[in-house]
């Protein structure tokens, strides 16, 4: 209650310090984009990144960061005006903008021309020290290369990355435009109160001008990925809306039932505040989980929602109730149609019936659930995991039907070609040096599943050599592919570093593999105690982390179902990928045990006041389940509504996160919630409360808590 009172006295302080940290922030923040990291997909110790940086270090050549495709239908790569205009148009770069370039013509590469031979392909290593860098060296070759009567095309790794980030940047914003008031026109119908409404929208909107701000100042110490802005801007409306809600919820709540404001401010703070705070204190926590990951895209990922989380619930303990005393009574006079509610006794209202018919059946009702949830977790099984590619992008996306082009029309094939870095003791210009790389060589290409093979450029000892196959990059064929040239036994003397999409793929999973155990044991701790702290019981953290990975599970599974398998894609706007991208599962279990840990927090902290009040665990959860579900469905609608809206996002990682945070929410905030907690906690009875060393509760009545918040 300390907090509250100090923002009930010193109101306007605590309103203008985040207004002013804001509006610092929001200028700070203005040319965040140029600011933004474009690489950390791959952790800097794997094989295949540790053969893309042999490529350009050793070798100097022979790498693909961007690839243009020329395309002319009146004439042939066979004829000089073909190739003086791609060389003209390669020579009108500025300078130190392009490394080394390697086209048809440097070595009469045949796989560089089309099929039909009325298009070349030109693989460009650009200048920069890293994938950033090198991004901007992409937009300044960009608007340079021209060649009169030619179409030209870019694909590559730099080409598809910025692809993302410009298409994902601009959904954000169209996103953010339209989230906002469809959130507050939602909160306008549970709260029919416009300042009500608009309070916690405002908390959302503080919260991600804030945390740009604080990511800025970050920047040149965490590496920030363009994809996290998306992260940050669906968490900051979703989970800033989320804790302004409770608070203002409680807030309206306890001033119904009396005529103090500042003791309602105080009530609502030591109630509501507490949980929220204690909910983001956990959340943050989890988040920071990522950081035990040695890829630059997760610790972004778990920077930016640590921040953007304990901004939302910083500005809800303390921006909020200094906007609750100033406005008081306003809050719940001026309705848009008188209330349709009461203040719910125990037993009454149509949660507690509800709480009451599973509690009556509980064993019925759990074993239903857990069916449910074990039928949607039951796709996950058969789950391909593979490494982003042009599939990432919408099938209109340039740099897409480049890839598309590539695969289609060239004999070289699409990006999904193995890099395979050899280094030889022997000089390769002399006839040693060469018989070891050509002995080795078919060894190489007539290894099981492999296809053609090109050997793109040579340094003094080592060669840089691409190699098709049939079918894609994730495929089990060209995972085993990779691993039978890591067990090729390499030249007597040398080294075999082997790169490329489907080596990415199994890099990023065998870290994952040897990280994952130990970042779950140490979230899976952390919330134990955290919970144990708040709720007060041994028993009730095991069950939340029980309940949240069947959640969870069945979450995956539906994803699974959607994206990788295809169906109902119609439904979320994509097309089927046959794979789910390496590091989405991380992501989503991480920020989806944060998501369930807080709704399970917010439901028992509440069941728990219920119990300490009277000592009874039926009625404690029948009256814990009435008056905490109102705020929980309407808390999971806002996440539901910008979930929705965040899926429409062109970047299929986006829309696949999006997606999964939708089901999981809505599976959490209905069948988990409502149906499930309930059953199990009457099955358990008085052991939901057991903790060492403490007394049972004396039993008396409730009669200081509200009702429902219409």
């Amino acid at each position: 209650m300390t907090l509250g009172r100090a923002a009930t006295r010193r109101r306007w302080v605590f309103l203008v310090v985040p207004l002013v940290l804001a509006a610092l922030a929001a200028v700070a923040a203005s040319d965040i984009h140029d600011r933004l990291s474009y690489g950390g997909f791959i952790a800097r110790d794997a094989e295949s990144n540790r053969a893309a940086i042999a490529v350009r270090e050793r070798i100097g050549r022979g790498g693909a960061d961007v690839i243009a495709i020329y395309r002319n239908p009146r004439h042939t790569v066979g004829e000089t005006v073909f190739r003086r205009a791609v060389e003209g148009s390669l020579a009108s770069v500025p300078k130190g903008t392009i490394v080394s370039t390697m086209s048809y013509w440097s070595r009469e590469l045949p796989l560089l021309a089309s099929k039909d031979r009325h298009a070349t392909a030109v693989l460009i290593m650009l200048a920069g020290a890293d994938d950033t860098s090198r991004t901007a060296s992409y937009h300044r070759l960009r608007p340079a290369l021209r060649a009169a009567g030619f179409r030209i095309q870019y694909t590559g790794p730099i080409a598809l990355v910025d692809g993302v980030a410009e298409r994902g940047l601009a959904d954000v914003n169209r996103a953010r435009l339209i989230a906002l008031p469809l959130v507050f026109a939602l909160l306008l119908l549970i709260f029919r109160n416009l300042l009500a409404a608009l309070l916690p929208v405002v908390i959302g909107g503080l919260s991600i001008s804030i945390t740009l701000g604080v990511l800025v100042l970050l920047n040149d110490v965490v590496e920030i990925s363009a994809i996290t802005l998306s992260l940050v801007t669906a968490l900051g409306l979703a989970l800033g809306v989320d804790a302004a809600l409770f608070v203002v919820g409680r807030f309206r709540e306890e001033l119904a039932g009396r005529d103090s404001v500042s003791d309602a401010v105080s009530t609502a703070c030591a109630t509501a505040g507490r949980t929220v705070f204690f909910s983001g204190a956990t959340m943050s926590g989890i988040a920071l989980g990522f950081l035990l990951f040695p890829v630059g895209i997760l610790r972004s990922i778990g920077v930016a929602a640590a921040i953007v989380i304990t901004v939302s619930a910083v500005l809800s303990v303390t921006a909020l109730p200094a906007a609750l005393a100033l406005l008081g009574p306003r809050l719940i006079a001026r309705r848009l149609r008188p209330p349709r509610w009461k203040r719910a006794a125990e037993g009454e209202g149509p949660w507690a019936r509800l709480a009451g018919a599973v509690m009556a059946r509980p064993g019925h009702y759990t074993i239903g659930v857990l069916l449910t949830l074990l039928v949607l977790t039951a796709p996950f099984a058969h789950i391909t995991l593979g490494f982003p590619d042009q599939r990432t992008l919408p099938a209109d996306a340039p740099a897409r039907l480049a890839s598309e082009a590539l695969q289609r029309d060239f004999a070289l094939g699409g990006l999904d070609a193995v890099q395979v870095v050899v280094t030889v003791p022997h000089r390769l210009d002399t006839r040693t040096g060469q018989r070891t790389l050509t002995a080795w060589g078919n060894e190489l290409i007539h290894l099981p599943g492999a296809g053609a093979g090109l050997i793109a450029a040579t340094s003094q000892h080592s060669a840089v050599i691409y190699l098709t196959h049939d079918g894609s990059a994730e495929d089990p064929a060209t995972r085993t592919l990779v691993q039978r040239i890591r067990a090729l036994h390499p030249p007597d003397g040398g080294q075999v570093l082997v790169g490329g999409l489907s080596a990415m793929a199994q890099d990023t999973l065998q870290m994952l593999g040897r990280r994952l155990p130990w970042v779950l044991l140490s979230i899976a701790a952390f919330t134990y105690v955290l919970l144990l702290t708040t709720l007060r019981s041994v028993v009730l953290p095991a069950k939340a982390l029980l309940v949240n990975a069947l959640s969870i599970g069945a979450s995956f599974g539906a994803l699974v179902w959607i994206f990788q398998d295809g169906h109902l894609t119609w439904l979320v706007g994509a097309g089927r990928t046959g794979y789910i991208d390496v590091t989405q599962p991380v992501t989503m279990l991480i920020l989806l045990i944060g998501l369930s840990t807080d709704y399970e927090l917010l439901l028992l902290s509440r069941i728990r006041e219920q119990y300490d009040a009277t000592g009874d665990n039926a009625v404690a959860v029948s009256t814990g389940l009435q008056r905490s579900a109102p705020m929980i469905t309407a808390s999971a609608a806002v996440v539901l509504v910008v979930s929705a809206i965040f899926t429409t996002n062109g970047v299929i990682l986006v829309k696949e996160l999006s997606m999964g945070v939708f089901i999981a929410v809505a599976l959490d905030a209905s069948l988990v919630r409502a149906l499930l907690v309930p059953a199990i906690m009457r099955m358990l009875g008085r052991a939901n409360w057991w903790l060492p060393g403490t007394r049972k509760p004396r039993s008396q009545a409730s009669g200081t808590s509200g009702g429902l918040v219409s």
